[in-house]
Parts: C-alpha cells; structure tokens; sequence
C-alpha cells in the first residue's frame, strides 16, 4: 500500500446558513488518481480550497504529506500545485514560455533550471510551437495545456484540478488524460480531480468519490461500483419515432426510455425478449437495429444520486 499523502478528516465548512462540508473524512493515496464526482453545488471545489488554505474551514483537519494545513500552510505549498475554476492561473497577455518563466521564477527556482523544466513541460503538453505566442490568442483547450504547465513548474509531488476539461473538445481532453496518467505512472505524481466529464474520470481515476450536499454518499474503486450497479440494456433502433402508446406497452416489461427513433430498455430476464418483440411486430414497428449495452459511470453516478434523494 502507498503511503497517506493527503487525509482529510471531519471537515466542516458553513456559509450563513449553508453547510457547504458535513464531517467529510478520505484519504489520498501517494501516487493516486483519485476522482471527486457530485452535482453543482456539492462542495468539491470547497473540498479543494480547503485542502490548499484558500478557505478557512470551520472543523476538522486536512494533512498534506503529515503537515497541517492549517498551521503550516506555505510549507505544503511547496509540494501542491492547482488549476482551480478554469485556467485563472495564466496570465493571458503573456506567452506560455514567459508565464512559466514568471512561476517559477517567484519559487525561486534557478535560471538554468527553468529553462529545462519549461522545455520540457512545452514539448510534452504540445506547446513547443506557440511557446511565444500571447496565450490570448489561443483556444480553451490550448490555454488549460498552458495551465497545466505553469501549475507543474516548479515540480510539485501532488496536483488539485478543478475541472480540467470543462469545455474542452474531445481531442484535447484526450491529451490531457495521457499526459496526466504518464506523470504519474513516470514521476510518481498524485493528483485528485473534480468533474462532471464522468467518461474522463472513468478513464483515469481507479477510486472515486461522490459527494452530495456536502456529505459523501459513495467512495469506492470506478471496478466495485460498477459491479454492484451493473445493468445491462437492450437497445432497438426503430424505423420511425415510437409513439407514447408503444413505451407505455413496452414498460410492462421493464424500464424504458426513448430518444428520437432509438428505446432504451431494461429488461428483467432475457425471456422477456419474445413479449418485446411481439409488441413491435403487432405496433407494425420496424427494427433497424438491436444491441446490448452496459451502464456507464453516468449511469451508476445518477442512480447513487437517486437513491440517496429517496
């Protein structure tokens, strides 16, 4: 097992009349990639703050490789780098190059050190083209790249991102899953993400955790909550939109949904089939189309949601 690099216990935090934390506890483990899933306004950008100082929490403690947070803030500091709301640490009227020689320079690294570290960071994120270019000028997805390397400068051991690819098309969101899981399998580094991109999270956390209402409901490995939530669905491409009469017919078998011309289905046995297709075949209905499919981590997230509101 590794090491305990950030633990997080009983934390609390209120506004007024809103309690934004309720006693939450977790551990991050050194070398981790660990997830932080819940609906907007759960409290996973506050968990962040809290662990970085930016807040004060009401109770509880947070340890960052041993060190209190609260008594030692600018010590942990030195091992923690961030992207918080977005890419609001880049500085939009400077180039990627300048923005990283500006970071690390106020951490004091050498001269000859940053030079190496910034070629580094623009080659592997892509940057090495536009590395004098205004950042301005650039797209979202380019502009969080740069974020990216001026939150990783100074070589901190431990990453907070909050919401790394909101926004953000496919493509990029793919570079930046590969850079992200080759640091840590290459250097060892420990990062912990908050997200809404659940195929994201999927494809790069081994644990998550889901928070509602400041409180976690769930925290488990992405492997166990699949296992225990795993449904399997038909899908059925139909010729023409299926009318409301249909899916009210095709409900007496299982749960069902329905987008455009395609039903999504539950079905509780298999044997269930023949009914479904007699239904279709009296509807006069024709199908294109017809596949099993697994629930996701979209899924799974929304029905953890749903029992915990019923």
């Amino acid at each position: 097992m590794s090491q305990i690099c950030i633990r997080v216990k009983d934390l609390v935090k209120t506004y007024k009349d809103l309690t934004a934390l309720n006693r939450i506890s977790f551990d991050v483990r050194a070398g981790e990639i660990l997830g932080i899933l819940g609906p907007n306004g759960s409290g996973k950008t506050t968990t962040l703050k809290s662990i970085l100082g930016i807040i004060e929490f009401d109770e509880g403690s947070i340890e960052v490789n041993g060190i209190s947070v609260k008594r030692q803030r600018k010590e942990i500091l030195k091992n923690v780098g961030a992207i918080l709301e977005g890419a609001r640490n880049i500085y939009w009227h400077l180039s990627p190059r300048e923005n990283l020689t500006y970071f690390a320079g106020i951490r004091g690294i050498p001269d000859k050190a940053i030079s190496e570290r910034a070629d580094y960071l623009l080659e592997s994120l892509e940057l090495s083209d536009v590395a004098d270019k205004e950042i301005r000028q650039f797209s979202s997805g380019m502009k969080q790249k740069c974020a990216l390397a001026c939150a990783f400068i100074y070589n901190p051991s431990i990453l907070l991102l909050d919401e790394p690819t909101l926004g953000l098309d496919v493509e990029i969101s793919r570079t930046i899953r590969d850079w992200l899981l080759n640091i840590v399998e290459e250097e060892g580094k420990t990062i912990l993400i908050t997200s809404h991109n659940m195929d994201f999270i999927e494809s790069i956390c081994e644990r998550i955790l889901i928070i509602r209402r400041g409180e976690i409901i769930s925290h488990e490995t992405v492997k166990s909550l699949k296992e225990k939530f795993a449904r399997k669905y038909f899908r059925m491409d139909l010729e023409r939109e299926p009318q409301s009469r249909l899916l009210d017919e095709i409900s007496t078998l299982g749960n069902v949904s329905a987008s455009g011309c395609s039903i999504k289905v539950e079905l509780e046995t298999v044997n269930h089939l023949i009914p479904l297709m007699k239904i279709l075949h009296e509807a006069d209905t024709k199908l294109l189309d017809f596949h099993t499919v697994e629930n996701d981590l979209e899924d799974i997230f929304l029905e953890v949601i749903r029992e915990e509101t019923e």
